[in-house]
């Protein structure tokens, strides 16, 4: 009867510890500098179940981001990382990216990792939309750009892919700039897209102003 009971007392201890990875946090908030243009970000791991864990899939929810695993098994008691690689780059203001890890554990479960960013903005650019009707006046219209740090970043060349459209950029006072854009004709609906190079401490970063005849 004893010999029962402590068979017993083992497969309930058994049955409470299967394999599971404990994580150390699954949830991390972080402010990125101004023009930093990627982050790297660790989330740790312990096998805290009396069996092996196999890691078979890390899908991050952005093309963005990269996520790789330190490693593919874990035996029971183990430790490891998922390493998780952010690029900034286009991107401001608050950022919200996951990764879903499924693993091979008796429960069946996933873990959802989240990485939220704070980026701080580049440029106050006002407004980043311009639109005219079809058959208006193909008045020429304006956006301000005001750089956040006119220390660090300067506004460099502002292409626009579309001849269809004319644009001009005028400095201001230091870190004030206004870029007129002008549709040639609003006879017929058009659309462009125009990159601002903002150069941040010597680098590159683009930003976005959106024009169209609808």
């Amino acid at each position: 009867m004893k010999v029962l009971a402590v068979i017993l007392i083992f497969l309930a201890g058994g049955a409470a510890c299967p394999a599971a990875l404990e994580w150390t946090t699954t949830s991390q908030q972080l402010t990125a500098t101004p023009g930093q243009q990627a982050m790297t970000v660790v989330f740790s791991f312990r096998n805290a179940g009396t069996q092996p864990v196999r890691i078979l899939a890390v899908d991050p929810s952005c093309g963005c981001m990269s996520a790789v695993p330190d490693k593919a098994d874990c035996p029971p008691g183990a430790t490891g990382e998922i390493r998780i690689d952010l690029r900034l780059t286009g991107y401001s203001g608050r950022v919200r990216r996951s990764v879903a890890v499924t693993t091979d554990a008796a429960d069946g479960k996933f873990a959802e990792l989240t990485l939220t960013v704070d980026i701080p903005d580049l440029a106050a650019i006002t407004p980043r939309f311009l639109f005219w009707r079809v058959g208006d006046q193909p008045s020429e219209k304006v956006v301000d750009v005001v750089v956040t740090d006119p220390k660090t970043t300067t506004l460099g060349m502002v292409e626009c892919p579309n001849p269809r459209f004319q644009t001009r950029l005028t400095p201001g006072q230091p870190g004030t700039y206004r870029l007129s854009i002008k549709p040639v004709d609003t006879r017929l609906p058009d659309e462009v897209s125009l990159e601002f190079e903002m150069i941040v401490d010597g680098r590159p970063q683009p930003s976005y102003v959106y024009a169209a005849v609808k």
